[in-house]
């Protein structure tokens, strides 16, 4: 799937994932709220399907980039940030909330969630450590221009899925009522289940997700940024499963693992 498409796809069903520089940020609390260098830029013209998602923590030092008036000396910041990467080892605190508390990134809203991004989108140094990380890993301390940093990156799965909107469902087009739209699924659900339907064939026939046209391919994606039914119930499947009839805010679903 391309990453339009998963760009496209986000929109209607991700909770709060951007990149770090989002011009609606506050600018007096971010020390990098222009950071066009180090952020994502324009999802829309991007098509390479190589990809990571990760989150960081940032402590900018005197002198760096975009630097705050109240910044630390460099000594300073990288013992700080050497603290908080013990202290997140050591399981004294989540990568999530040391980023909340620390960082001086406008992703420290999202636990440090910086989204996806391709090679090429970060800075050359902060490209290098998170393209070569294993999922689920924090990288030592490292420095860029804006200062020093840690990376985590996230562990993605990979799912396809068939979306049935209603009428009065969030961001949706569709005219059927909530019990068409159930029955419907439900009628898809055991044509999967008796083999007379594929689920990528099922997906491209009904499926009223921009998804579709790829048969339900969503992509790789991390936590936090699908609504919580489809997350919890996409992460307890195995690869090759497929979920039971799932209800969001923006219809009834069905997910097949893939990855």
């Amino acid at each position: 799937m391309s990453f339009n498409k998963l760009a496209l796809f986000l929109t209607i069903l991700i909770v709060s994932v951007s990149a770090c520089g989002d011009e609606t940020a506050n600018t007096d609390a971010d020390a990098v709220s222009d950071e066009t260098d180090l952020t994502m830029g324009d999802t829309e013209t991007l098509e390479t399907p190589e990809m990571v998602f990760a989150s960081h923590i940032l402590i900018p030092y005197q002198g760096c980039q975009q630097a705050p008036v109240e910044a630390s000396s460099m000594q300073e910041a990288e013992i700080l940030l050497t603290a908080i990467a013990d202290s997140i080892s050591s399981g004294l605190v989540t990568f999530e909330e040391a980023a909340a508390r620390h960082s001086f990134c406008p992703s420290s809203a999202r636990g440090g969630s910086l989204g996806g991004f391709v090679r090429g989108q970060m800075v050359p140094e902060f490209d290098q450590v998170a393209f070569n990380l294993e999922p689920g890993e924090v990288s030592d301390v490292f420095t860029t221009s804006y200062g020093f940093h840690i990376v985590l990156r996230q562990e993605t799965i990979q799912a396809s899925h068939i979306l049935i909107a209603y009428q009065g469902a969030e961001r949706s087009a569709a005219t059927r009522t909530q019990e068409e739209a159930l029955e419907l699924i439900e009628s898809i659900q055991e044509s999967i289940a008796d083999g007379s339907l594929t689920f990528a064939d099922a997906a491209a026939e009904n499926s009223d997700c921009p998804s579709s046209s790829d048969g339900g391919d969503l992509g790789p994606f991390p936590r936090n940024v699908m609504a919580i039914a489809f997350e919890e119930a996409a992460f307890a499947l195995e690869p090759g499963d497929i979920s039971g009839i799932v209800e969001t805010p923006f219809g009834y679903h069905l997910i097949m693992r893939t990855e």
